[in-house]
């Protein structure tokens, strides 16, 4: 199941791909990864930027799918 979702980019590592988002309800931090955000939007993924997403419940825990720019 997934829950569209709001949240500031808390970290991103552009080397291995992942970082983490502080999501807007308060909520444990969501892991996300570069496959996960529009291609057209990668570039601008910098802590602080806001962004849309779907949280899914991951093997390690919740995970950000769908990604974009809010």
């Amino acid at each position: 199941m997934s829950h569209k979702m709001t949240g500031i980019v808390k970290s991103f590592d552009i080397l291995s791909g992942k970082g983490l988002i502080i999501p807007s309800d308060g909520r444990k931090d969501v892991l996300l990864h570069i496959s996960a955000v529009n291609s057209r939007e990668s570039e601008l993924l910098i802590p602080g930027s806001r962004i849309e997403f779907c949280r899914i419940n991951g093997l390690r825990g919740p995970v950000a799918a769908n990604i974009y720019l809010s």
